[in-house]
């Protein structure tokens, strides 16, 4: 019976010994807290105004630059940030409101109503289309219009808007 006790004793012993003490374990991998994503209808629910700006591709303004083709670019604003409500200021300085709407697939946004003292933007019966041109993120959204637009000498304008 000794025997079996010493060997139990001993067993225990050795067993006990192979567990690290808590100030050897190493540290454990801290588990990444998940990136809350938000969601396009969020990103661009600002107000924006143009960094670039160019009609059938060829460049009209850029922001900072010491000549700019359609220097009016500079108080262009596309205001999103109230609701489903937008107000537009265009390059020529026309301020429009409206309401917006940004479709299922997250990839165009419909500018509606749009009206001021003086009617609709010319050409467009007060609904303008846009694209989303690339993924948008919390300070840069990039737009271009889904027809050529009569105020761009009838030309396809892509806007790239900055939110600072």
């Amino acid at each position: 019976m000794k025997y079996v006790s010493l060997i139990f004793t001993l067993s225990f012993g050795m067993l006990m010994s192979g567990c690290s003490s808590k100030g050897t374990d190493p540290t454990p991998t801290p588990t990444p807290t998940p990136t809350p994503t938000v969601s396009v209808s969020e990103l661009i629910k600002k107000s924006w105004s143009v960094n670039t700006a160019s009609w059938d591709g060829v460049n009209q303004y850029t922001k900072g630059a010491t000549s700019n083709a359609i220097p009016g670019y500079s108080q262009y604003k596309l205001d999103l940030s109230s609701g489903s409500m937008v107000t537009l200021t265009e390059f020529d300085g026309k301020k429009f409101t409206g309401s917006y709407l940004l479709s299922s697939d997250n990839k165009k946004i419909t500018l509606s109503a749009l009206t001021s003292a003086e009617g609709a933007p010319s050409g467009t019966n007060g609904t303008l289309e846009l694209t989303i041109t690339a993924t948008p993120s919390a300070t840069s959204l990039v737009l271009e219009t889904t027809t050529n637009y009569i105020k761009a000498t009838n030309k396809k304008v892509a806007v790239s808007l900055i939110n600072p």
